[in-house]
Protein backbone atom coordinates (compact mmCIF):
# COMPACT_ATOMS: atom_id res chain seq x y z
CA UNK A 1 0.00 0.00 0.00
CA UNK A 2 0.86 3.65 0.00
CA UNK A 3 3.00 4.93 2.87
CA UNK A 4 1.46 7.70 5.02
CA UNK A 5 3.05 11.13 5.24
CA UNK A 6 5.88 10.91 7.77
CA UNK A 7 8.96 12.90 8.67
CA UNK A 8 12.52 11.73 9.08
CA UNK A 9 12.94 10.10 12.49
CA UNK A 10 9.28 9.16 12.92
CA UNK A 11 8.47 5.76 14.48
CA UNK A 12 5.93 3.52 12.73
CA UNK A 13 4.27 0.41 14.18
CA UNK A 14 3.28 -1.91 11.31
CA UNK A 15 0.12 -3.96 11.66
CA UNK A 16 1.26 -6.80 9.33
CA UNK A 17 4.06 -7.95 6.99
CA UNK A 18 3.26 -9.36 3.54
CA UNK A 19 5.68 -10.82 0.99
CA UNK A 20 4.50 -10.93 -2.60
CA UNK A 21 6.19 -12.79 -5.45
CA UNK A 22 7.27 -10.61 -8.35
CA UNK A 23 9.87 -10.14 -11.02
CA UNK A 24 11.42 -6.99 -12.38
CA UNK A 25 10.86 -6.31 -16.06
CA UNK A 26 13.21 -4.49 -18.42
CA UNK A 27 12.11 -1.13 -19.77
CA UNK A 28 10.16 -1.22 -23.01
CA UNK A 29 12.10 -0.58 -26.22
CA UNK A 30 12.25 3.07 -27.15
CA UNK A 31 10.78 4.32 -30.41
CA UNK A 32 12.44 6.70 -32.84
CA UNK A 33 10.03 9.49 -31.91
CA UNK A 34 10.82 9.02 -28.21
CA UNK A 35 14.55 8.94 -28.93
CA UNK A 36 14.41 12.19 -30.90
CA UNK A 37 12.41 13.80 -28.08
CA UNK A 38 14.99 12.72 -25.49
CA UNK A 39 17.89 13.93 -27.62
CA UNK A 40 16.21 17.30 -28.11
CA UNK A 41 15.42 17.57 -24.38
CA UNK A 42 19.06 16.89 -23.46
CA UNK A 43 20.48 19.21 -26.09
CA UNK A 44 22.06 16.44 -28.15
CA UNK A 45 22.45 17.32 -31.81
CA UNK A 46 20.46 19.67 -34.00
CA UNK A 47 17.64 19.20 -36.45
CA UNK A 48 20.26 18.53 -39.13
CA UNK A 49 22.40 16.05 -37.15
CA UNK A 50 19.95 14.05 -35.03
CA UNK A 51 19.02 11.80 -37.95
CA UNK A 52 22.70 11.16 -38.64
CA UNK A 53 23.33 10.20 -34.99
CA UNK A 54 20.52 7.66 -35.15
CA UNK A 55 21.85 6.23 -38.41
CA UNK A 56 25.36 5.96 -36.95
CA UNK A 57 24.39 3.74 -34.01
CA UNK A 58 22.71 1.37 -36.47
CA UNK A 59 25.63 1.36 -38.93
CA UNK A 60 28.02 0.51 -36.09
CA UNK A 61 25.60 -2.22 -34.97
CA UNK A 62 25.09 -0.81 -31.47
CA UNK A 63 21.30 -1.10 -31.90
CA UNK A 64 18.75 -2.41 -34.40
CA UNK A 65 15.29 -1.15 -35.31
CA UNK A 66 12.34 -3.50 -35.75
CA UNK A 67 9.23 -3.20 -37.89
CA UNK A 68 7.46 -1.23 -35.15
CA UNK A 69 10.24 1.40 -35.28
CA UNK A 70 11.49 0.29 -31.84
CA UNK A 71 15.20 0.18 -31.04
CA UNK A 72 16.82 -2.88 -29.45
CA UNK A 73 20.41 -2.87 -28.16
CA UNK A 74 22.78 -5.45 -29.64
CA UNK A 75 25.33 -7.48 -27.71
CA UNK A 76 28.01 -5.12 -29.00
CA UNK A 77 26.10 -2.07 -27.77
CA UNK A 78 25.53 -3.60 -24.33
CA UNK A 79 29.21 -4.61 -24.06
CA UNK A 80 30.29 -1.09 -25.01
CA UNK A 81 28.11 0.49 -22.31
CA UNK A 82 29.27 -2.01 -19.68
CA UNK A 83 32.91 -1.45 -20.61
CA UNK A 84 32.70 2.34 -20.41
CA UNK A 85 30.74 2.26 -17.15
CA UNK A 86 33.39 0.02 -15.59
CA UNK A 87 35.92 2.80 -16.21
CA UNK A 88 33.97 5.29 -14.15
CA UNK A 89 32.85 7.36 -17.15
CA UNK A 90 29.22 6.86 -18.09
CA UNK A 91 29.82 7.74 -21.70
CA UNK A 92 26.43 6.29 -22.57
CA UNK A 93 24.89 9.17 -20.62
CA UNK A 94 24.35 12.53 -22.33
CA UNK A 95 26.02 14.64 -19.63
CA UNK A 96 29.36 15.38 -21.33
CA UNK A 97 27.83 15.95 -24.75
CA UNK A 98 25.04 18.07 -23.32
CA UNK A 99 27.52 20.30 -21.51
CA UNK A 100 29.56 20.76 -24.68
CA UNK A 101 26.48 21.65 -26.73
CA UNK A 102 25.38 24.15 -24.07
CA UNK A 103 28.76 25.88 -24.13
CA UNK A 104 28.64 26.11 -27.92
CA UNK A 105 25.20 27.71 -27.71
CA UNK A 106 26.59 30.32 -25.33
CA UNK A 107 29.22 31.19 -27.92
CA UNK A 108 26.56 31.38 -30.61
CA UNK A 109 24.49 33.79 -28.50
CA UNK A 110 27.53 35.97 -27.78
CA UNK A 111 27.58 35.40 -24.03
CA UNK A 112 30.95 33.59 -24.17
CA UNK A 113 33.91 33.60 -26.51
CA UNK A 114 35.45 30.57 -28.19
CA UNK A 115 38.64 30.90 -26.16
CA UNK A 116 36.68 30.78 -22.92
CA UNK A 117 35.15 27.36 -23.61
CA UNK A 118 37.81 25.51 -25.60
CA UNK A 119 40.27 25.10 -22.73
CA UNK A 120 37.88 23.58 -20.16
CA UNK A 121 36.17 21.37 -22.76
CA UNK A 122 39.47 20.02 -24.12
CA UNK A 123 40.70 19.39 -20.58
CA UNK A 124 37.66 17.24 -19.78
CA UNK A 125 37.89 15.42 -23.10
CA UNK A 126 41.59 14.71 -22.58
CA UNK A 127 41.02 13.37 -19.07
CA UNK A 128 38.28 11.12 -20.38
CA UNK A 129 40.44 9.92 -23.28
CA UNK A 130 43.45 9.22 -21.05
CA UNK A 131 41.33 7.18 -18.64
CA UNK A 132 39.67 5.17 -21.40
CA UNK A 133 42.98 4.61 -23.19
CA UNK A 134 44.67 3.41 -19.99
CA UNK A 135 41.82 1.05 -19.14
CA UNK A 136 41.04 -0.23 -22.62
CA UNK A 137 41.39 -3.79 -21.36
CA UNK A 138 38.06 -3.34 -19.55
CA UNK A 139 36.39 -3.04 -22.93
CA UNK A 140 37.94 -6.37 -23.91
CA UNK A 141 36.59 -7.98 -20.75
CA UNK A 142 33.11 -6.59 -21.38
CA UNK A 143 33.10 -7.82 -24.97
CA UNK A 144 34.37 -11.25 -23.89
CA UNK A 145 31.30 -11.67 -21.65
CA UNK A 146 28.97 -11.38 -24.64
CA UNK A 147 30.98 -12.91 -27.52
CA UNK A 148 32.90 -16.10 -28.14
CA UNK A 149 36.64 -15.84 -28.69
CA UNK A 150 37.67 -15.69 -32.34
CA UNK A 151 38.52 -19.19 -33.51
CA UNK A 152 37.06 -20.97 -30.47
CA UNK A 153 35.50 -24.42 -30.80
CA UNK A 154 32.04 -22.90 -30.72
CA UNK A 155 32.79 -20.81 -33.81
CA UNK A 156 32.39 -21.73 -37.46
CA UNK A 157 36.02 -22.80 -37.99
CA UNK A 158 37.90 -25.86 -39.18
CA UNK A 159 41.43 -26.82 -38.09
CA UNK A 160 44.09 -26.52 -40.80
CA UNK A 161 47.19 -27.29 -38.75
CA UNK A 162 47.88 -27.98 -35.11
CA UNK A 163 50.98 -26.57 -33.36
CA UNK A 164 51.48 -23.93 -36.05
CA UNK A 165 53.34 -21.05 -34.33
CA UNK A 166 54.29 -19.84 -30.86
CA UNK A 167 52.00 -17.72 -28.67
CA UNK A 168 53.70 -14.71 -27.15
CA UNK A 169 51.75 -14.86 -23.88
CA UNK A 170 51.98 -18.50 -22.77
CA UNK A 171 54.70 -19.63 -25.24
CA UNK A 172 52.60 -22.63 -26.26
CA UNK A 173 51.91 -23.45 -29.89
CA UNK A 174 48.78 -22.06 -31.51
CA UNK A 175 46.43 -23.72 -34.00
CA UNK A 176 45.80 -22.39 -37.50
CA UNK A 177 42.08 -22.40 -38.30
CA UNK A 178 39.96 -21.42 -41.26
CA UNK A 179 36.46 -19.94 -41.31
CA UNK A 180 34.04 -22.18 -43.14
CA UNK A 181 32.09 -19.29 -44.69
CA UNK A 182 33.59 -18.10 -47.98
CA UNK A 183 34.62 -14.48 -48.43
CA UNK A 184 34.74 -13.13 -51.98
CA UNK A 185 37.36 -10.42 -52.57
CA UNK A 186 38.14 -9.07 -56.05
CA UNK A 187 36.27 -12.01 -57.63
CA UNK A 188 38.53 -14.45 -55.76
CA UNK A 189 36.99 -16.77 -53.18
CA UNK A 190 39.04 -16.39 -50.00
CA UNK A 191 38.58 -18.09 -46.64
CA UNK A 192 39.57 -16.08 -43.59
CA UNK A 193 42.10 -17.62 -41.22
CA UNK A 194 42.89 -17.17 -37.55
CA UNK A 195 45.49 -18.39 -35.09
CA UNK A 196 43.90 -19.68 -31.90
CA UNK A 197 45.66 -20.33 -28.59
CA UNK A 198 43.72 -22.87 -26.53
CA UNK A 199 45.70 -22.02 -23.38
CA UNK A 200 44.90 -18.28 -23.48
CA UNK A 201 41.52 -18.83 -25.21
CA UNK A 202 42.28 -16.01 -27.65
CA UNK A 203 42.21 -15.84 -31.43
CA UNK A 204 44.20 -13.63 -33.78
CA UNK A 205 43.16 -12.90 -37.40
CA UNK A 206 45.89 -13.27 -40.00
CA UNK A 207 46.12 -11.81 -43.52
CA UNK A 208 45.34 -13.73 -46.66
CA UNK A 209 48.07 -15.57 -48.52
CA UNK A 210 50.17 -18.68 -48.06
CA UNK A 211 51.19 -18.70 -44.36
CA UNK A 212 54.30 -20.23 -42.82
CA UNK A 213 56.05 -19.76 -39.45
CA UNK A 214 59.19 -17.64 -39.69
CA UNK A 215 62.48 -18.97 -38.29
CA UNK A 216 65.95 -17.60 -37.58
CA UNK A 217 68.41 -18.61 -40.30
CA UNK A 218 69.84 -22.12 -40.23
CA UNK A 219 69.32 -22.79 -36.51
CA UNK A 220 65.56 -22.92 -37.15
CA UNK A 221 64.74 -21.07 -33.96
CA UNK A 222 61.32 -19.34 -34.03
CA UNK A 223 61.74 -15.64 -34.87
CA UNK A 224 59.78 -13.78 -32.18
CA UNK A 225 58.48 -10.25 -32.43
CA UNK A 226 60.56 -8.14 -30.00
CA UNK A 227 57.45 -6.15 -29.06
CA UNK A 228 54.93 -8.84 -28.13
CA UNK A 229 57.01 -12.08 -28.29
CA UNK A 230 54.67 -13.78 -30.79
CA UNK A 231 56.31 -15.84 -33.53
CA UNK A 232 56.43 -13.94 -36.81
CA UNK A 233 54.66 -15.33 -39.89
CA UNK A 234 55.85 -15.24 -43.50
CA UNK A 235 53.18 -14.44 -46.09
CA UNK A 236 53.81 -15.71 -49.63
CA UNK A 237 51.85 -15.47 -52.85
CA UNK A 238 48.70 -17.55 -53.00
CA UNK A 239 45.13 -17.87 -51.69
CA UNK A 240 43.98 -14.42 -52.86
CA UNK A 241 47.31 -12.63 -52.40
CA UNK A 242 49.53 -11.98 -55.45
CA UNK A 243 52.22 -9.71 -54.01
CA UNK A 244 55.91 -10.31 -53.45
CA UNK A 245 55.52 -11.48 -49.85
CA UNK A 246 56.20 -9.96 -46.45
CA UNK A 247 56.35 -10.81 -42.74
CA UNK A 248 53.77 -10.06 -40.07
CA UNK A 249 53.28 -10.54 -36.34
CA UNK A 250 49.82 -12.03 -35.61
CA UNK A 251 49.41 -9.93 -32.46
CA UNK A 252 50.56 -6.61 -33.96
CA UNK A 253 48.58 -7.25 -37.16
CA UNK A 254 45.26 -6.36 -35.53
CA UNK A 255 46.65 -4.46 -32.50
CA UNK A 256 49.28 -2.06 -33.81
CA UNK A 257 51.89 -1.05 -31.19
CA UNK A 258 51.56 2.66 -30.46
CA UNK A 259 55.26 3.30 -29.85
CA UNK A 260 56.39 1.56 -33.03
CA UNK A 261 53.78 2.56 -35.61
CA UNK A 262 53.62 5.71 -37.76
CA UNK A 263 51.41 8.53 -36.53
CA UNK A 264 48.52 7.64 -38.76
CA UNK A 265 44.79 7.37 -38.33
CA UNK A 266 44.78 3.90 -39.77
CA UNK A 267 46.80 1.33 -37.88
CA UNK A 268 44.68 -1.64 -38.91
CA UNK A 269 46.42 -4.56 -40.69
CA UNK A 270 49.84 -3.66 -39.29
CA UNK A 271 52.75 -5.45 -40.98
CA UNK A 272 56.48 -5.63 -40.32
CA UNK A 273 57.37 -3.32 -43.21
CA UNK A 274 55.49 -0.53 -41.39
CA UNK A 275 57.11 -1.15 -37.99
CA UNK A 276 59.50 1.44 -36.52
CA UNK A 277 61.29 -0.86 -34.05
CA UNK A 278 64.96 0.11 -33.92
CA UNK A 279 66.55 -3.32 -33.37
CA UNK A 280 64.29 -5.76 -35.22
CA UNK A 281 65.76 -6.84 -38.55
CA UNK A 282 62.30 -7.21 -40.10
CA UNK A 283 61.10 -3.70 -39.21
CA UNK A 284 61.02 -1.64 -42.40
CA UNK A 285 58.98 1.38 -41.38
CA UNK A 286 60.14 4.98 -41.54
CA UNK A 287 59.12 7.74 -39.18
CA UNK A 288 56.87 10.01 -41.21
CA UNK A 289 56.45 7.41 -43.95
CA UNK A 290 52.71 8.11 -44.10
CA UNK A 291 53.27 11.83 -44.74
CA UNK A 292 53.21 13.28 -48.26
CA UNK A 293 56.52 15.03 -48.97
CA UNK A 294 55.68 16.69 -52.27
CA UNK A 295 53.34 16.14 -55.25
CA UNK A 296 54.65 13.71 -57.85
CA UNK A 297 55.97 15.86 -60.74
CA UNK A 298 55.23 13.20 -63.38
CA UNK A 299 51.66 12.16 -62.49
CA UNK A 300 48.83 14.09 -64.11
CA UNK A 301 46.16 12.90 -61.67
CA UNK A 302 45.56 14.84 -58.46
CA UNK A 303 46.29 13.29 -55.09
CA UNK A 304 49.45 11.44 -56.14
CA UNK A 305 52.33 12.39 -53.87
CA UNK A 306 55.86 11.28 -53.14
CA UNK A 307 56.41 9.53 -49.79
CA UNK A 308 59.41 8.18 -47.88
CA UNK A 309 59.95 4.44 -47.84
CA UNK A 310 62.61 2.00 -46.70
CA UNK A 311 63.58 -1.25 -48.38
CA UNK A 312 66.41 -3.73 -48.04
CA UNK A 313 68.47 -1.48 -50.34
CA UNK A 314 67.99 1.66 -48.26
CA UNK A 315 65.76 4.74 -48.07
CA UNK A 316 63.97 6.04 -51.12
CA UNK A 317 61.28 8.47 -52.26
CA UNK A 318 58.51 6.87 -54.34
CA UNK A 319 55.23 7.93 -55.89
CA UNK A 320 52.09 6.93 -54.00
CA UNK A 321 50.56 5.51 -57.19
CA UNK A 322 53.33 2.92 -57.58
CA UNK A 323 50.83 0.20 -56.68
CA UNK A 324 47.83 1.45 -58.62
CA UNK A 325 46.46 0.45 -61.98
CA UNK A 326 48.77 2.99 -63.67
CA UNK A 327 52.06 2.45 -61.87
CA UNK A 328 54.37 5.46 -61.73
CA UNK A 329 58.05 4.50 -61.63
CA UNK A 330 59.19 7.73 -59.95
CA UNK A 331 61.96 6.71 -57.52
CA UNK A 332 64.67 8.78 -55.86
CA UNK A 333 67.24 6.70 -53.99
CA UNK A 334 68.64 8.48 -50.95
CA UNK A 335 72.30 8.12 -49.93
CA UNK A 336 73.34 5.02 -48.04
CA UNK A 337 75.48 7.28 -45.90
CA UNK A 338 72.28 8.07 -44.00
CA UNK A 339 71.78 5.92 -40.93
CA UNK A 340 68.19 7.16 -40.67
CA UNK A 341 65.98 9.44 -42.75
CA UNK A 342 62.78 10.96 -41.34
CA UNK A 343 60.21 13.49 -42.47
CA UNK A 344 60.18 16.78 -40.60
CA UNK A 345 56.73 17.01 -39.05
CA UNK A 346 54.96 20.10 -37.79
CA UNK A 347 54.16 20.52 -34.12
CA UNK A 348 50.38 20.73 -33.77
CA UNK A 349 50.76 22.76 -30.58
CA UNK A 350 53.12 25.28 -32.19
CA UNK A 351 52.42 25.36 -35.93
CA UNK A 352 53.78 28.90 -36.45
CA UNK A 353 57.32 28.29 -35.21
CA UNK A 354 57.71 24.81 -36.67
CA UNK A 355 56.25 25.45 -40.12
CA UNK A 356 59.48 26.96 -41.46
CA UNK A 357 61.52 24.03 -40.12
CA UNK A 358 59.18 21.39 -41.55
CA UNK A 359 58.23 22.96 -44.90
CA UNK A 360 60.45 24.29 -47.63
CA UNK A 361 59.58 27.97 -48.14
CA UNK A 362 61.14 28.01 -51.63
CA UNK A 363 59.21 25.05 -53.07
CA UNK A 364 55.93 25.33 -51.13
CA UNK A 365 53.09 27.57 -52.24
CA UNK A 366 49.73 28.49 -50.72
CA UNK A 367 46.36 29.57 -52.02
CA UNK A 368 47.55 33.16 -51.62
CA UNK A 369 49.70 32.68 -54.68
CA UNK A 370 47.27 32.97 -57.59
CA UNK A 371 49.75 31.55 -60.07
CA UNK A 372 49.91 28.10 -58.43
CA UNK A 373 47.67 25.74 -56.52
CA UNK A 374 48.23 24.93 -52.86
CA UNK A 375 51.47 22.92 -52.75
CA UNK A 376 53.34 21.65 -49.70
CA UNK A 377 56.93 20.43 -49.88
CA UNK A 378 58.36 19.00 -46.66
CA UNK A 379 61.99 18.77 -45.62
CA UNK A 380 63.84 15.59 -44.69
CA UNK A 381 66.12 15.02 -41.73
CA UNK A 382 69.25 12.93 -42.41
CA UNK A 383 71.19 11.24 -39.59
CA UNK A 384 74.57 10.30 -41.05
CA UNK A 385 76.80 7.35 -40.36
CA UNK A 386 80.08 8.44 -38.73
CA UNK A 387 82.65 9.60 -41.29
CA UNK A 388 80.41 8.98 -44.29
CA UNK A 389 79.77 12.57 -45.44
CA UNK A 390 81.81 15.80 -45.69
CA UNK A 391 82.23 17.62 -42.35
CA UNK A 392 80.09 20.62 -43.33
CA UNK A 393 77.00 18.38 -43.40
CA UNK A 394 77.41 17.62 -39.68
CA UNK A 395 76.03 14.58 -37.91
CA UNK A 396 72.47 15.58 -38.82
CA UNK A 397 71.19 17.64 -41.72
CA UNK A 398 67.76 19.04 -42.56
CA UNK A 399 67.09 20.01 -46.13
CA UNK A 400 64.82 19.88 -49.16
CA UNK A 401 65.82 17.36 -51.81
CA UNK A 402 64.24 19.48 -54.56
CA UNK A 403 66.08 22.78 -54.09
CA UNK A 404 69.04 22.07 -51.80
CA UNK A 405 71.79 21.89 -54.42
CA UNK A 406 74.57 21.38 -51.85
CA UNK A 407 72.79 18.36 -50.32
CA UNK A 408 72.24 16.71 -53.69
CA UNK A 409 75.75 17.50 -54.95
CA UNK A 410 77.66 16.32 -51.89
CA UNK A 411 75.60 13.16 -51.31
CA UNK A 412 75.07 12.34 -55.01
CA UNK A 413 71.26 12.45 -54.96
CA UNK A 414 69.87 12.46 -58.51
CA UNK A 415 66.38 13.58 -59.39
CA UNK A 416 64.73 11.71 -62.27
CA UNK A 417 63.95 13.56 -65.46
CA UNK A 418 60.71 13.14 -67.33
CA UNK A 419 62.30 11.06 -70.09
CA UNK A 420 63.67 8.65 -67.46
CA UNK A 421 60.31 7.83 -65.88
CA UNK A 422 57.25 6.44 -67.54
CA UNK A 423 53.92 5.23 -66.22
CA UNK A 424 53.00 1.69 -67.15
CA UNK A 425 49.93 -0.42 -66.42
CA UNK A 426 49.98 -2.70 -63.41
CA UNK A 427 50.69 -6.28 -64.47
CA UNK A 428 47.84 -7.48 -62.25
CA UNK A 429 45.36 -5.55 -64.41
CA UNK A 430 46.79 -6.59 -67.80
CA UNK A 431 45.31 -9.72 -69.33
CA UNK A 432 47.62 -10.01 -72.35
CA UNK A 433 51.11 -9.23 -73.57
CA UNK A 434 50.27 -7.46 -76.80
CA UNK A 435 48.16 -7.97 -79.87
CA UNK A 436 49.94 -11.20 -80.77
CA UNK A 437 51.01 -12.15 -77.28
CA UNK A 438 54.45 -10.51 -77.63
CA UNK A 439 55.95 -7.66 -75.66
CA UNK A 440 56.03 -5.20 -78.57
CA UNK A 441 58.97 -3.28 -79.94
CA UNK A 442 58.79 -0.39 -77.45
CA UNK A 443 57.52 -2.19 -74.37
CA UNK A 444 60.80 -3.59 -73.07
CA UNK A 445 62.27 -2.50 -69.76
CA UNK A 446 64.64 0.44 -69.56
CA UNK A 447 66.91 0.87 -66.61
CA UNK A 448 68.98 3.96 -66.05
CA UNK A 449 70.92 3.86 -62.85
CA UNK A 450 74.05 5.32 -61.41
CA UNK A 451 75.63 5.39 -58.02
CA UNK A 452 77.82 8.09 -56.58
CA UNK A 453 80.42 8.00 -53.88
CA UNK A 454 77.92 7.78 -51.02
CA UNK A 455 75.36 5.54 -52.62
CA UNK A 456 72.81 8.05 -53.94
CA UNK A 457 71.00 6.31 -56.75
CA UNK A 458 68.12 6.77 -59.14
CA UNK A 459 66.47 3.86 -60.84
CA UNK A 460 63.68 3.87 -63.38
CA UNK A 461 62.26 0.68 -64.74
Amino acid sequence: GELPRVQVGSRIVPTSFLMKDGRTTPPLPISEVELISLMDRNGIGTDATIAQHIATIQQRQYATRDNQQKFHPTKLGIALVEGYNSMGYQLNKPDLRRETEAECNLVASGRKSKDQIIGPILSKMRDCFDRVNAEAHKLDLAVARHFQALGSDGGNFTVLRQSFSKCGQCENLMTLKEMQDDNVQNRVRVKRKVLFCSTCAEGYPVPRGDLAPYFNGQDREPFSCPICKFQVLKISRGEGYDGNGYTVCPKCFSDAPRDHSPRSTDNVDFRCFSCLHQTCGLAGGTRGGHIDIYPCPFCDSEGTNVTLRKSSRGYMLTCSSSGGAERCQYVVWLPKAAREVTVCEEDENDPVNTSSNARCPNCSSTNDDRRTNNKIVRKLKFCWKPGSVPPHLGREYIGCVLCDDMLRRDTFISLPQRNQVRIRPNRNNVHGRGHNGGRGRNSGRVRNSGRGRNGGRISSR
